[in-house]
């Protein structure tokens, strides 16, 4: 192989303007599949990175070989004996390896491999030079780069989040020829938008970051980020506030600009007294994209902080035009809200029975009505008091009655928050008020959850009848597509029942939203499947992101665990019993009695007799068995599995002596099923907490 110099791999795909929430994520995977690719194809890097902005995804490799390294593989042939006669002399079946490997036959050696000896011949593959590779590589990685909505443009057919219009591919300073949706590769990029448009050439790959500094890049996302959330605190602290930097918002502005400049804007402080202050935060955040600022009290004071894509030119300009359209916008807010004061709850809940709910399941007050039913049936589930049962049932009738007001229809991303605040105003009570808000929760995966227990119970009810509705519709989530959000629906649930610590079966609680509609009891069963499919898909998603493997996810939920505090206990305690030294030994052993088990078929009932036992390690695993089974179904009842874990590990020695010492298929019918009577009962033991034949140990 050639001397490998190390050198920097720069890659910039220039486009027109991603969506903010796409670039991160691409970023991302950028990052690791490139890092894969360059291991698989060879080339080793010190450091593999990625960055960019809306317009440009950026992945630098610095300490690249120049080269691939040589590749010496062994390659297995023939069985010796077959490769070599009793003289040994290679045989046709070794020549003909030998002439298929272009090596020797003299080269061939004999290796021990799984068992067996087999004639093996190394080949050598030399490395090739980087460009040549990366030639290759580089446009498979970016073809391969997913975004929710891709675009197809010019009559390539090649897709991507949005057109590609430039492309760099520099080896420290020399171009790879290569070519990404009919565009070569070169050294020109882009400035800034405004603020400097024209084309910059990068000459070294080590140079790129210092030219897109000059042409009022701001490269880094990090940087980007700390521009936005101190230049907002400096303003806001000129007045006596600080912002209130709503980490969406913060992200979507870090992802939408190139060179962020933060900007102070003020508006008439009647508006702030007129509002209820959710109402102006929203508005400043959801439509103008501005950080909202309180005082010193948490006050909302009459100001914004917004921020532009370009310097500090001209910014009473910028300034002027944001303070005009926010003004504009709470100006409409607040006479939507005065308009809403003139309604009652009696005339919006009328107008609910004129809005279409998805289709085929009727109106939303159709919805409200079968939500209403599935929260008493849960108010009964969960045992809660007479007064929460009131709170629940005054909030499930109102939870929707905002959707007919003017103020949420102009801004959507207030329902539930107005239906809380008008229900404040018109005398119902504080927990009433909050349960219609907190329906709502979670609106997004890891956001605030319900904190009343009858805001828990109608964020489920609601979400259950979605779910079973839809289903019955016909509504199915299939691959990527989901257009009425059951998959977060079921999350939603998942998340709320969790939180809440509600033991509420979740079969039952199918079987119950299934029944708010009108549907053939068959319909209804399928349905009640698919939901429980969709929950336990979003079940394992949710443990999995706590670190819980996927196999033990499975072994919980093998044995029918059927609401979401159990099951999570269940494959928490089974997921930290796994690091302990005698798990190894214990699911070895149930494997063994799983599978004898399986073996031998069912017959139900098989009866034991103690006075059946004769050998002595069958005697032995017996009385482990009535020591452990007692106090292992109390911590299991009491749903202590860490307890229950501890507990059946006392099996484990008697299990291995068993079969060492036991025929467990005895010629003699009468004992050989007393022995499988008694590993069912060990095996139920084990049910009690989870399949551990599911295990992958």
């Amino acid at each position: 192989m050639a001397q490998s110099a190390r050198c920097r791999l720069l890659l910039e795909i220039g486009t027109e303007e991603l969506p903010p929430a796409a670039v991160r994520p691409a970023l991302e995977q950028l990052r690791r599949d490139a890092t894969a690719a360059l291991a698989e194809a060879r080339l080793d890097a010190e450091h593999v990175q990625t960055t960019g902005t809306l317009r440009r995804l950026v992945l630098i490799a610095d300490g690249l070989g120049s080269w691939q390294r040589d590749l010496v593989a062994q390659v297995r042939g023939p069985a010796a004996r077959i490769a070599y006669d009793a003289a040994g002399q290679p045989t046709q079946a070794a020549l003909g390896f030998a002439r298929s490997q272009r090596v020797s036959v003299e080269s061939l050696r004999v290796r021990e491999i799984e068992g067996g000896r087999y004639v093996v011949a190394e080949v050598a593959e030399a490395g090739r030079p980087a460009p040549d590779v990366l030639i290759e590589l580089l446009p498979r990685l970016v073809a391969g780069l997913f975004f929710p909505k891709t675009m197809r443009w010019a009559a390539h057919g090649f897709r991507f989040g949005r057109p590609i219009r430039w492309v760099i591919a520099l080896l420290d300073g020399r171009v790879i020829p290569l070519e990404i949706a009919g565009i070569r590769a070169g050294r020109r990029t882009a400035g800034h938008r405004f603020l400097t448009p024209g084309p910059i050439t990068i000459r070294e790959a080590s140079a790129y970051e210092d030219a897109l500094r000059q042409a009022q890049i701001v490269l880094s996302d990090e940087e980007r980020r700390a521009r936005i959330s101190g230049g907002a605190a400096e303003l806001a602290d000129r007045i006596g506030g600080r912002p209130v930097l709503d980490p969406a918002l913060l992200d979507e502005l870090v992802w939408s600009t190139e060179h962020p400049t933060p900007v102070l804007g003020t508006f008439e402080p009647t508006l702030v007294a007129a509002l209820p202050p959710v109402v102006v935060l929203v508005t400043l955040q959801h439509h103008q994209k501005c950080f909202g600022i309180v005082d010193g009290s948490g006050v909302l004071m009459p100001a914004f902080v917004a921020v532009r894509d370009g310097g500090s030119s001209h910014l009473d300009t910028v300034r002027t035009g944001h303070e005009w359209v926010v003004r504009a916008r709470l100006e409409d807010a607040r006479f939507f809200l005065e308009e809403d004061r003139r309604g009652d709850f009696e005339q919006w809940n009328q107008a609910l029975a004129r809005i279409a709910h998805i289709a085929g399941l009727g109106t939303v007050a159709d919805h409200v009505a079968r939500v209403r039913r599935l929260a008493g049936w849960l108010a009964g589930a969960a045992g809660i008091s007479e007064t929460d049962r009131r709170t629940l049932d005054r909030a499930a009738e109102l939870c929707k009655i905002d959707l007919t007001t003017s103020l949420v229809r102009e801004f959507p991303e207030l329902q539930g928050t107005i239906g809380g605040i008008y229900a404040r105003e018109r005398g119902e009570t504080a927990g009433v008020a909050a349960a219609i808000e907190e329906h709502y929760a979670p609106r997004t995966a890891g956001a605030d959850l319900p904190s009343s227990l009858p805001g828990a119970l109608l964020s489920v009810a609601d979400r259950a009848v979605l779910l079973a509705g839809a289903v019955l519709a016909g509504l199915e989530p299939s691959g990527s597509q989901d257009p009425h959000g059951l998959r977060r629906a079921a999350g939603g649930v998942t998340a709320v029942l969790r939180e809440a610590g509600l033991t509420i079966s979740l079969r039952r609680l199918f079987d119950q939203a299934a029944l708010t509609f009108d549907a053939p009891d068959e319909a209804r069963a399928q349905a009640v499947e698919t939901c429980l499919k969709i929950m336990r898909a979003r079940l394992q998603g949710m443990l999995a992101d706590d670190g819980i493997a996927y196999d033990t996810i499975n072994a919980v939920a093998a044995v029918g665990a059927d609401d979401v505090p159990d099951l999570v206990e269940r494959a928490r305690s089974l997921h930290e019993f796994r690091a302990q030294p005698a798990m190894s030994l214990l699911a070895t052993g149930y494997l063994r009695v799983h599978r004898i088990l399986v073996q031998a078929g069912a017959r139900v009932p098989r009866e034991f007799r103690e006075e059946l036992l004769a050998e002595p390690a069958e005697i032995e695993l017996y009385a482990a068995w009535c020591l452990v089974h007692p106090r292992l179904t109390e911590a299991a009842q009491s749903r202590r599995y860490s307890l229950a874990l501890a507990e059946i590990a006392a099996l484990a020695g008697p299990i291995d002596g068993f079969f060492d010492k036991v025929l467990v298929n005895a010629p003699d019918t009468v004992l050989r099923e007393n022995r499988l009577a008694l590993l069912e009962m060990v095996s139920g033991s084990f049910k009690r907490i989870a399949d551990f034949s599911v295990l992958v140990i």
